[in-house]
């Protein structure tokens, strides 16, 4: 039977050559759609075409996570989502007879995050120097704020002794091979610098995205999500950087992203643009470390210094994995003298408009980064 078996496999594999490349095999995603907003039990399926007979078996992924594999049809299974509705990286790869794979991947529809940028508050991180040294101490009154020019009511401020919320995302692509294990030990450096009560979420990212810790406040269990991190495969920065930043609090709090990159982009599923339009809505203060081809590509050098700038962070570009300790320090100190303000701005309009943001501190001279604005809520959105 096994001989038999085996025979049948091979003519199928043989009809499928002779066909030609129209009806070779294809995987296709059926559940959930790219349009479907997710959250809570989902069902994850994939059709196969156009016969699923020499299939081994299908491994689904949810943002970089094995969820399951199933060896015979139907291909499907249930996965949990979690509670929030927010946008996934769902991932699909079938094993053929003979080896062969075959990948599909869709991202589920992010909700209005323009919108729920308004409705609230307006978050706005703030690093304040003089001559070079952190400036802290500060007070609500002790700061002004503009939207477009105009003077808002700054709400709350939250100061340098609350818990920061790190997201750190690093690329684990297959040009890392040769230095990624130095870069793990910088990753455990700047991870040692945190204070208790600090929660750290670490992704890897190649041509997908990988949670290898989510909130982590244990220093160990940060140290052993490090020790995951293993090089192969392409580089989808957009796609890295817009699960990092879905991945970031919704709290009013201090809040950090940091983006590493050696290579060009190739794989994302996300564009530049969609990417660069996800940064500026962020509430959170982004630092790009751009690293080998990352500090060498024009475009993608400008891509991550115009990340960081919209937040009011940096962007590093060291030329060897000794000088990480110093910018990962260097980050760490800017993280914990964050001050955070928010408001409520008096422009109601929903026009989907760009919002200039400036803030200022009524007496001295001060150095101040702080996010350059806003995207206001469009109609549509402002309608969900």
């Amino acid at each position: 039977m096994k001989g038999l078996h085996a025979r049948l496999l091979s003519s199928i594999v043989a009809g499928w050559s002779a066909l030609g490349a129209a009806q070779a095999p294809a995987l296709r995603i059926t559940s959930p759609g790219p349009d479907t907003l997710v959250n809570g039990p989902t069902r994850l399926e994939v059709v196969v075409t156009p016969d699923a007979g020499v299939v081994q078996s299908v491994r689904f992924f949810a943002n970089g996570l094995l969820v399951c594999t199933v060896e015979r049809p139907p291909f499907k299974c249930m996965w949990d989502a979690g509670p929030v509705v927010r946008g996934h990286h769902v991932r699909v790869v079938a094993t053929l007879a003979g080896g062969r794979t075959l990948r599909d991947n869709l991202r589920t529809r992010e909700p209005g995050f323009t919108a729920a940028v308004q409705t609230a508050a307006v978050l706005v991180q703030v690093i304040v120097k003089h001559r070079g040294q952190f400036v802290t101490g500060l007070t609500k009154q002790d700061f002004e704020l503009f939207e477009d020019g105009a003077q808002q009511s700054i709400a709350t401020l939250v100061s340098e002794e609350v818990p920061l919320d790190l997201v750190l995302a690093i690329d684990i692509s297959g040009s890392m091979e040769s230095s990624l294990d130095e870069v793990k030990t910088a990753v455990r450096q700047l991870l040692s610098k945190l204070r208790p009560g600090d929660a750290t979420t670490l992704l890897g990212f190649n041509d997908t995205v990988f949670l290898a810790a989510e909130r982590e406040t244990d220093p160990e269990a940060r140290s052993a999500a490090v020790d995951l991190l293993m090089s192969w495969g392409g580089t989808a920065l957009y796609d890295a950087t817009v699960q990092a930043l879905a991945m970031v609090s919704r709290e009013q709090g201090r809040k950090g992203v940091i983006i590493f990159s050696d290579g060009d982009d190739r794989h994302s599923l996300t564009g530049r643009d969609a990417a660069m339009a996800r940064v500026q809505a962020s509430e959170a203060m982004l630092y790009a470390v751009g690293f080998g081809a990352g500090a060498t590509v024009p475009r993608l050098r400008s891509g991550l210094e115009e990340y960081a700038r919209s937040t009011g962070g940096l962007a590093f570009f060291p030329q060897r994995t000794q000088e990480l300790d110093g910018i990962f320090g260097t980050i760490i100190s800017e993280l914990s003298h964050q001050y955070v303000l928010s408001y409520t701005s008096t422009n109601l309009a929903h026009d989907g408009s760009w919002r200039n943001i400036d803030v200022k501190v009524r007496k001295g001279s001060y150095d101040i980064r702080a996010r350059r604005g806003y995207l206001a809520p469009g109609p549509v959105l402002a309608g969900r």
